[in-house]
């Protein structure tokens, strides 16, 4: 159930997680925003673009653990559609939840991660930091299109869509001819609509993001080699964003060694 629980709550869940598969816990940790001192910061990266980040805070990559994007990484390693040609990504968001910088971030590292490559060029289209588009080229030579707009009306749900097309073959993360992601259950009743998408038994209850943000954190804490992987490719990422806004200011292509 789409439940807004406060972010004490996901702590407990976090640590929870943590005692029943037996893994060690840090002595002090925050979900939130960043923290000084000893304690330890797990954030979503996007939060920390336009910060240094310390050791002590590690930034997130939250969709890697998110099944549908595990599953179309495996359609591409494993040839299930043959010579991929092209991704075809799109975003779409509220500006009170997202910010266009943050979109780009999540959308770029989903190219390099389901493409299994690294971007080496790119060119972006960008009006009043609302809306925009971004053609990236993967070192695989894979062309990915990303879409982007953060003019969604109030309180929407984040809209996404990624496929992928193939010289034999395409996928998709929604149903052929599916415009938005679908929820698990709907009821009508004479109090409106309410529906439900609950995708983590061991976390019921928590929002979809919520629920990324939990699992990110604990396979970092149980995965201890990610939190220098995904440091480092934060900096790559926020690196990408800026160079996203020198190709909208001098109407040119950036390339990457």
């Amino acid at each position: 159930m789409n439940t807004i629980i406060h972010s004490q709550g996901m702590e407990e869940a976090l640590s929870g997680l943590l005692r029943k598969y037996s893994i060690s816990e840090p002595q002090d940790f925050r979900l939130t925003q960043p923290y000084s001192s000893t304690g330890l910061s797990l954030l979503p990266g996007y939060s920390l673009i336009g910060a240094s980040i310390t050791e002590n805070q590690i930034p997130l990559l939250t969709w890697r653990l998110k099944r549908k994007f595990i599953e179309l990484k495996k359609i591409v390693q494993d040839s299930v559609i043959e010579n991929v040609r092209m991704f075809r990504f799109s975003s779409m968001g509220s500006k009170d939840e997202w910010e266009w910088p943050w979109l780009l971030y999540r959308e770029m590292d989903l190219c390099e991660f389901i493409g299994n490559g690294k971007i080496v060029s790119l060119n972006a289209v960008i009006s009043d930091n609302k809306a925009g588009n971004a053609i990236l080229r993967l070192d695989n030579n894979i062309i990915c299109s990303i879409e982007i707009s953060t003019q969604m009306p109030s309180g929407t749900d984040l809209v996404d869509r990624h496929e992928i097309i193939a010289q034999r073959g395409v996928a998709s993360d929604l149903v052929v001819d599916t415009m938005i992601p679908q929820d698990s259950i709907y009821t009508y009743t004479d109090k409106g609509e309410q529906r439900y998408r609950d995708v983590d038994e061991e976390l019921f209850g928590f929002k979809e993001f919520q629920i990324d943000h939990i699992r990110s954190a604990f396979q970092v804490l149980k995965q201890g080699e990610l939190v220098q992987e995904w440091q480092a490719q934060h900096k790559r990422l926020v690196n990408f964003i800026k160079s996203a806004f020198e190709s909208e200011k001098e109407r040119k292509k950036i390339t990457f060694n």
